[in-house]
């Protein structure tokens, strides 16, 4: 299996709820880098991409993930998990694979080639 992997950042907004002030949030910063690893050798068909593309998802999610301080519940954050696929599809630039992201997410492929 030849494996690749593809360092990238993404910046999290997380609402965090004090125990202080239980009805105020703030928005809190965090970076999130991950090394994502992938399958080059499958890329190239489109079963290959989605077995790419269900990896880098859950792979972003585990990144994404975050544990909110009052209440303890696991939380993902939605937006850092979307930049990071949205930057690795861009970055690994497979026709499927930008096809199948495409079409998953409603992503214009104008919008995808913009992030490049």
């Amino acid at each position: 299996m030849t494996s690749r992997i593809l360092s990238l950042t993404a910046t999290a907004s997380l609402a965090a709820a004090t125990l202080f002030a239980a009805p105020a949030s703030a928005e809190v910063q965090r970076v999130v880098q991950l090394d994502l690893q992938y399958d080059t050798a499958v890329l190239g068909t489109a079963s290959g991409a989605e077995t790419v593309l269900e990896s880098l998802q859950d792979q972003a999610t585990a990144a994404c993930r975050y544990t909110r301080p009052v209440v303890g519940a696991p939380r993902v954050d939605d937006v850092c998990v979307s930049e990071i696929l949205a930057k690795a599809v861009t970055h690994i630039d497979d026709e499927d694979l930008t096809r199948l992201y495409a079409a998953s997410t409603s992503q214009p492929a104008r919008v995808l080639a913009s992030l490049k």
